[in-house]
């Protein structure tokens, strides 16, 4: 009887090993900045290198598209063009996060290049800006579902839960809480959200400076312990504050910002906290696209488009 138990066993053993090699194969694929919409295969997510802003691209397990803000202005079509068939013209989700140009702005040419079924956003208005006006009637001619986030919400998206956690507009009015009912930088509106893979968790704190980032802290404390960190606000000297970075305790780390840009962002001194706090740091300024994937037997593989070190 053992003996027929031992030959069933390690067949199961090399189907798990199998599973995994061709998993892993799947990624090393990334170095040729190449991704699949197919179903089961995890959740992918990608980090644009589209200079001094922010646009993250996620692929569920089911093959459905969210961007999560969309950079400056039109080089979010190239970028997107590298892990979308050319007949694709769809996006499931856009969320965008904050009315700063480096978020906002090239939502105009992607609501103009695709149909996009739900449109995310805190709520907040850019008074006086001629850009935001045009880019309000382009949401509104989009015809998408258009859903303001002002309180904590869980989305359900393909075994994903995004669970998002600021705007919190129930919230009784505090002076210490930024951005609620106060005139604050848009950084402290910032739609901030957690998003959760089997075991595997990843926070988009979006701008998120000092202030909110404490917040944070106070309201959710433990909950904030992930895997995976989008720095707030590009890695800015005025962010990840050290109670931050010990409490999101991230095994990556991710900065999203232009090369040479005019703001030093990423600070170098928060590039070492993180990594004096244990996390591996990764930069989209000098290592072109970043491209994470979660499969479904919870590994985590991240590598860079680029393929050169921090």
């Amino acid at each position: 009887m053992k003996k027929s138990i031992i030959p069933i066993i390690f067949l199961l053993l090399c189907v798990v090993f199998l599973r995994e090699y061709v998993v892993k194969q799947e990624v090393i694929e990334y170095g040729n900045t190449s991704v699949t919409k197919e179903k089961s295969t995890g959740i992918q997510i990608i980090f644009l290198d589209i200079g001094q802003g922010d646009a993250t691209f996620i692929i569920f397990p089911d093959g459905r598209q969210m961007l999560v803000d969309c950079s400056l202005d039109g080089r979010i079509g190239e970028a997107l063009g590298k892990y979308m068939p050319f007949h694709d013209k769809t996006i499931d989700y856009l969320v965008i996060t904050h009315p700063d140009l480096d978020h906002y702005g090239g939502c105009i040419d992607v609501l103009r290049q695709f149909e996009v079924a739900h449109i995310l956003y805190n709520g907040s208005e850019k008074q006086g800006s001629d850009y935001f006006r045009v880019f309000t009637q382009h949401v509104e001619a989009e015809e998408a579902e258009y859903t303001i986030i002002d309180s904590v919400v869980s989305w359900e998206i393909a075994s994903t839960t995004l669970r998002f956690l600021y705007p919190d507009h129930n919230i009784q009015y505090n002076p210490k809480i930024p951005g609620i009912e106060k005139e604050v930088s848009t950084n402290n509106t910032s739609l901030v959200f957690l998003l959760d893979y089997g075991q595997k968790s990843m926070l988009f704190p979006g701008d998120a400076e000092h202030e909110l980032e404490s917040y944070l802290i106070t309201q959710y404390g433990k909950e904030l312990d992930v895997d995976i960190l989008k720095a707030s606000h590009h890695g800015a000297a005025g962010s990840s504050i050290i109670p931050f970075v010990k409490i999101t305790s991230p095994v990556h780390t991710i900065f999203s910002a232009g090369r040479s840009n005019r703001y030093n962002h990423p600070s170098r001194r928060i590039i070492k906290r993180f990594e004096r706090n244990g996390s591996k740091t990764w930069r989209t300024d000098t290592q072109g696209d970043i491209l994470i994937h979660i499969t479904p037997l919870g590994k985590i593989y991240v590598t860079s488009e680029k393929g050169i070190p921090t």
